[in-house]
């Protein structure tokens, strides 16, 4: 009787343990996922909110490039995609670059953000970057050991071009999606870099001020046409991210529900965190 009843007891202990280490490894996961997404979500608004500034001049028509300067991709010019100062904050359902994504393997559904602006800090010349020269009146972007001349008060800042994205694959974890940007980098390409593996969706919407008084009037899917002379004033997006690996006991029977998607569930053992995000565009309001 007495080894039945100690029997018993160990397999009461045993189960309890199981139980909190389950439960300490469901905390692990969504605190890694909660952290990760406060990561991504605070470089997205810092690029959203500094979106369209220019350095002096805050007039995307007033920026020309200057001749020989270009842009390249995997081999190819990308200037005129990478040139459309007006559109400095826009976004595609479907992929918009000349040059292939990551692995040319992008999410399925996923959508594309591009940011335009100067860099956030004056600094001298440097041949091997695009750069911004401006003054009050116009600006000019180069590639040169000087820049173009320009009339009164100036300064040079970096050029910085961003599409944002989620790849189908990640460059550090075998088997999963990832959110990745292409950058501007020295040389005057575009270099694609990952931003964080386990994000398996991305989703944006646009805030357009129509009638001009700096305040939004319609909010755009991607899909959707913007209107003639509209800006944007703001971008919302949203961010799926799944834990890399499977956690024993659990079933993500949640239904996900967000922007354009339709309901969307999974069923499966891995934990997933929905973070949503908005952000002003500073320089649209100003402007």
């Amino acid at each position: 009787m007495s080894l039945a009843i100690s029997s018993l007891l160990l397999l009461g202990v045993f189960g309890a343990v199981q139980q909190l280490r389950q439960s300490s490894r469901a905390a692990d996961n969504l605190h890694s996922l909660e952290e990760k997404a406060r990561f991504v979500l605070d470089l997205l608004r810092a690029d959203v909110r500094s979106a369209g500034f220019w350095g002096l001049s805050s007039d995307p028509g007033a920026l020309r490039v200057a001749a020989g300067t270009s842009i390249r991709c995997g081999g190819t010019n990308v200037g005129n995609w990478a040139f459309r100062f007006e559109s400095y904050v826009a976004a595609a359902d479907s992929w918009p670059l000349p040059c292939p994504p990551y692995r040319n393997a992008r999410q399925a559904g996923t959508d594309v953000l591009e940011i335009r602006r100067a860099g956030p800090a004056t600094t001298g010349v440097d041949s091997r970057r695009l750069q911004v020269h401006s003054s009050r009146r116009e600006g000019v972007v180069f590639s040169a050991n000087s820049p173009p001349a320009l009339e009164g008060e100036t300064e040079i800042r970096d050029l910085l071009v961003h599409a944002w994205y989620v790849a189908a694959r990640s460059s550090h974890e075998p088997g999963e999606p990832s959110l990745r940007r292409k950058t501007l980098v020295r040389g005057g390409s575009l270099r694609d870099e990952e931003i964080l593996s386990g994000v398996e969706d991305f989703q944006v919407r646009l805030a357009l001020d129509v009638d001009g008084d700096g305040r939004a009037d319609r909010v755009i899917d991607p899909v959707a046409p913007e209107a003639p002379g509209a800006r944007v004033v703001a971008v919302r997006f949203w961010l799926l991210l799944r834990h890399y690996r499977a956690e024993t006991g659990y079933v993500d029977a949640k239904t996900y529900a967000y922007a354009d998607r339709a309901v969307r569930s999974f069923d499966d053992s891995r934990r997933r965190l929905l973070v949503a995000g908005s952000e002003m565009v500073a320089n649209a309001r100003e402007g």
